[in-house]
């Protein structure tokens, strides 16, 4: 997905994570909170496997990179939604002459 130089919402990135989980883990959406500090493991039910699955979702659905040393630290859906959003915001040094 192309975000052109617009960072998505926090609304859009959740939505993408949502969509993401769903497929992982083929639960109903409706079942899915994902509030802030919901945990990846314990909340949503990731094991180590759909949690390494969820992460090529998301590269691929936010068209991001995620190491694998950043995705082991992500411990709530707010992890994954401030690095994501880390990952898309516009470079500090882009239009700087």
């Amino acid at each position: 997905m192309n975000f052109g130089s617009e960072m998505p919402s926090k609304e859009v990135i959740v939505g993408k994570l949502r969509d993401a989980v769903v497929k992982v883990t083929e639960r109903d959406p409706a079942s899915i909170d994902l509030v802030d500090t919901a945990k990846l493991r314990e909340d949503l039910g990731l094991d180590s496997f759909a949690a390494l699955e969820l992460i090529f979702e998301l590269e691929e659905m936010l068209s991001v990179r995620i190491p694998q040393e950043a995705a082991a630290t992500f411990q709530t859906v707010a992890d994954v939604v401030a690095f994501v959003q880390l990952q898309l915001s516009p470079s500090p040094t882009s239009g700087a002459s």
